[in-house]
């Protein structure tokens, strides 16, 4: 949390030399010279055993699934606050019903 409101606050207080300078030690640190931190190597393990694990076909279905639920999630921002409001409301009333039916 204190992180996104530093940045917040940089993004705001900071020309864009200083910002460009700040983002260049963050990535020196982040990345340090010598093959990688061990995070690294744990994320490249993790990714080696997921080609075993899932198949060609489910990473396929898996990354439709994603394009579907960005699509739904930019069709919902795209909602007025009214139609929002309207649309929570609709959906509290079903769930409530639900268990009556």
């Amino acid at each position: 949390m204190i992180k996104f409101v530093a940045r917040a606050f940089a993004g705001l207080f900071l020309d864009e030399k200083a910002r460009a300078a700040l983002a260049k030690r963050r990535a020196a640190r982040v990345a340090p010279a010598g093959g990688g931190s061990e995070r690294e190597r744990n994320i490249a393990a993790i990714q080696a055993r997921m080609q075993d694990i899932a198949t060609p076909e489910r990473q396929e279905l898996l990354r439709r699934a994603m394009e579907v639920r960005r699509a739904k999630q930019q069709i919902l921002a795209d909602l007025s606050d009214e139609d929002r409001q309207k649309l929570v409301a609709l959906a509290m009333k079903k769930l409530l019903r639900e268990g009556r039916e």
